[in-house]
């Protein structure tokens, strides 16, 4: 069944989904950090965090749930709002691995996540 688009402006040929999950920056300026994704597709994802600024092109390490680190790269930045492309797509496996994790409660995801964060630096701190 072929995707059907959000809206006229919906310039993507797959599906994603929407739903809370949580990414983690493994390398780069805000290595550490914590991140709402707010939705995801095999090929990116878009997340939402109010103090990062990135420039589209910049490349970082990230763990997606517990999925990663990948490699992914900045395709877009507004506002708040940043879109996020995986170096190498996900496979339906991994999609499938994701969904269950997000259906699983927010705060006991938030929790586990959390306890596998490495400790705070100065560039994880708020400005």
């Amino acid at each position: 069944m072929a995707y059907k688009r959000l809206s006229p402006l919906d310039g993507r040929s797959q599906e994603r989904w929407r739903g809370m999950a949580f990414g983690q920056i493994q390398s780069g300026p805000y290595v550490g950090r914590v991140v709402s994704v707010v939705e995801f597709s095999e090929t990116g994802c878009r997340i939402r965090d109010h103090g990062m600024k990135c420039e589209v092109g910049a490349v970082f390490h990230m763990t997606l749930e517990d999925v990663g680190p990948m490699i992914i790269g900045v395709r877009w930045c507004n506002g708040a709002f940043i879109g996020i492309e995986f170096r190498h797509p996900l496979s339906r496996i991994v999609l499938d691995h994701l969904h269950q994790t997000i259906a699983q409660p927010l705060q006991q995801r938030m929790t586990q996540m959390m306890a596998n964060r490495p400790s705070q630096n100065a560039s994880d701190k708020p400005a």
